[in-house]
């Protein structure tokens, strides 16, 4: 193989462009073997030669002395031509005995539409012919007697084949800090876990083709083998992948695992600095045993890069086996999916429905059961970077009067989307189980569920007074099956929270109430000596009754035990020195029944009527201090004579209170 080098000078007003050129293959055989990463001038000559049997396609990146991808693909297109067998890509023996055969020898003048080093195509053959004059490269390596042109007269200074632009070139490469301690999570794909930046200097653009990157077990763990956590290694390169290798491709020394990766266009232009970044991808079902204590790092050991007079360099990183002290060395470790990805399953109570989780009477039927109660509203939460699955939530029903669950509360169904998604019948001791849910949260949202009852009719068992509530204590919570988006189950560790509801009572006929307003305000001052502060305490409530004519107690009373016969309306103070003297304690109405008496105010059934409790309280040298008050209990009854408390209604009362208000004594 002979290389002529020929200098032209041609004057075009006072400049000298000076041209060189590399040209006329005459080997007798082509360089064998060659493979994808190979280099040289045997690498052009095949190309030339391929491109002339028409293999391949090299009109968009020209003829370089690199054996890529595209070479690659060339040569399984004319093993496969050939019915050369295996079709890989590999140029042997064999294919160069063929190629051989179909170029008599070398490589001959190409044809029309052939690149020129320029990048421009030619009209012509690329041959010396008429009309042509001396002085550019054909891509077959050959001399034109004319330049490589887009028009007659426009004259384009070759340059290097490809997409490269400039001259001789070098770079500089940085370490990066913006990954540091990551946690790659089995079945993680392409976790960043180093990056660095290649700098090209002024003189030339630069395509990096490979990147040789070393790892290293730093701790004892049980296994040193990468393959035993990893499935492969990948380089990044604009947010694109231009490279990657199996794990099982890596070579292994004294538990050392590298590999020099091949890129793809990777181009950094003249005077830039680009990033670059290395990933990994985990294997799917990792030790658990290997993954406790492992401490891994992964080092930049080499830069490979061709320039745009071809010639191909390599730029060193940290040195081999560096172990903790390389330039570019980065920590990371294996973890299960669940601790990388911070995978959390979380209960808790809806707030957004209160009127289903706290305390309040609920209407049944005397003679039918009440269907699709509902008694508790909670929320599921997908806390972390996965999406979870839920196939099964426990909860447990809870009763007291009736203490058999699957006496009074015969069926359960779970909520979700306005839909009953699983229901259970309700046993003694009122575990029970929904099944077979496939319900899916994304990552970071809530899935709202509601649980609702079927309750026995009072003929039949449920008396007046009793209770049901229902409730996902921890221990229910831990008991949820769940899988995240690798389909790894959720752990106890991995599950918090619960969801409790108020126990609800059991009414056939009785009352709702509703907060309306409450005040306190200082209705006289005191401003001399043996004189105290008065305030006025105001809570205004609305009483419904369903089911029949209830009768409240209207008597007021203060501090005494829930449910004293004649004691109505109960109240509490909280204060922060002792109880002030109630000077006044009145239970009041703005509208008027004919049923009325001295001892009850009469609702008339399925009629709302509203309510005023007022105290009046004095502070004395005891309670020199601030106090709200608070409604306790609200005492009724369903015949008229009932001034003693048969019921005492002591739900969702938690509104039912004042502000504070500071009472002075002189």
């Amino acid at each position: 193989m002979k290389l002529i080098l020929i200098m032209i000078k041609k004057f075009v007003g006072f400049a000298v462009i000076a041209v060189a050129f590399a040209f006329a293959f005459t080997a007798s055989a082509y360089q064998t073997p060659l493979s994808l990463g190979s280099t040289g001038a045997g690498v052009k000559e095949l190309q030339m030669a391929l491109a002339q049997v028409g293999a391949g396609n090299f009109t968009a990146t020209g003829y370089t002395e690199y054996f890529g991808e595209v070479t690659r693909a060339a040569v399984i297109a004319y093993q496969t031509n050939k019915g050369i067998t295996p079709a890989v890509g590999y140029f042997g023996m064999i294919t160069n005995a063929a190629l051989m055969a179909d170029t008599a020898g070398g490589v001959t003048p190409g044809t029309q539409g052939q690149l020129c080093p320029n990048g421009n195509t030619l009209a012509s053959n690329c041959m010396t012919a008429p009309g042509a004059s001396s002085g550019a490269l054909c891509p077959n390596g050959m001399t034109l007697a004319s330049n490589c042109m887009t028009a007659p007269g426009t004259v384009t200074t070759p340059t290097t084949p490809g997409t490269l632009s400039g001259g001789a070139g070098d770079i500089t490469l940085s370490a990066l800090s913006t990954e540091s301690g990551e946690e790659v999570g089995e079945g993680d794909e392409d976790v960043e876990i180093m990056s660095f930046e290649v700098e090209a200097d002024d003189g030339s653009d630069v395509e990096i083709s490979s990147v040789k990157v070393e790892f290293f077990q730093d701790t004892g763990a049980v296994s040193d083998s990468l393959d035993d956590y990893a499935e492969s290694v990948s380089i990044w390169f604009d947010g694109e992948m231009v490279g990657e290798a199996d794990v099982k491709d890596f070579s292994e020394s004294s538990d050392y695992w590298s590999k020099s990766i091949s890129l793809s266009d990777a181009i950094v232009r003249a005077g830039d600095t680009e990033k670059f970044t290395v990933a990994i991808t985990a294997l799917d079902n990792l030790d658990s045993g290997d993954i406790v204590s492992d401490d891994w790092s992964v080092d930049l050991l080499s830069v490979r890069f061709e320039d745009a007079e071809g010639v191909v360099t390599t730029e060193s990183g940290s040195p081999s086996g560096a172990d903790g002290s390389g330039t570019f060395e980065k920590n990371f470790d294996f973890a299960s999916f669940a601790t990388a990805n911070s995978v959390e399953l979380k209960v808790t109570l809806n707030d957004d429905e209160e009127d289903i989780n706290e305390a309040h009477v609920i209407d049944i039927d005397d003679a039918d059961d009440t269907d699709d109660v509902e008694i508790l509203a909670f929320t599921i939460e997908a806390d972390g970077d996965s999406n979870l699955n839920i196939s099964e939530i426990p909860a447990v029903i809870t009763t007291t009067g009736e203490t058999d669950e699957a006496v009074l509360v015969q069926n359960a169904q779970l909520w979700y989307n306005g839909e009953s998604i699983a229901s259970d019948t309700i046993p003694t001791g009122g575990a029970i189980l929904f099944e077979d849910l496939d319900v899916d949260i994304d990552a970071g949202d809530k899935a709202e569920f509601i649980i609702t009852v079927d309750i026995q009719d009072t003929t039949g068992v449920a008396d007046n007074g009793d209770t049901v509530q229902a409730s996902l204590t921890l221990t229910n919570v831990d008991d949820i099956e769940a899988e995240d988006e690798s389909g790894k189950e959720i752990i106890d560790n991995d599950a918090s929270g619960s969801a409790v509801g108020d126990a609800h009572a059991l009414f056939d006929a009785g009352i709702m109430v509703e907060f309306v307003s409450a005040t306190a305000e200082r209705t006289f001052t005191a401003d001399a000596a043996n004189e105290s502060d008065q305030g006025e305490y105001v809570i205004t409530f609305d009483v419904t009754s369903f089911d029949g004519v209830a009768y409240l107690d209207r008597h007021l009373d203060d501090q005494d035990t829930i449910g004293d016969a004649g004691e109505g309306v109960e109240y509490d103070v909280t204060s922060s020195a002792g109880t002030p003297v109630a000077s006044s304690e009145v239970l009041e109405s703005p509208t008027s029944d004919t049923n009325d008496t001295a001892d009850v105010f009469q609702v008339e059934e399925d009629d709302t009527r509203r309510f005023t409790a007022t105290a009046i309280l004095t502070a004395d040298a005891a309670t020199d201090g601030s106090h709200l008050v608070f409604l306790q209990s609200i005492g009724w009854g369903t015949v008229v004579t009932d001034a003693t408390n048969d019921n005492n209604y002591t739900f969702n009362l938690g509104d039912f209170k004042t502000r504070s208000l500071f009472l002075n004594d002189m």
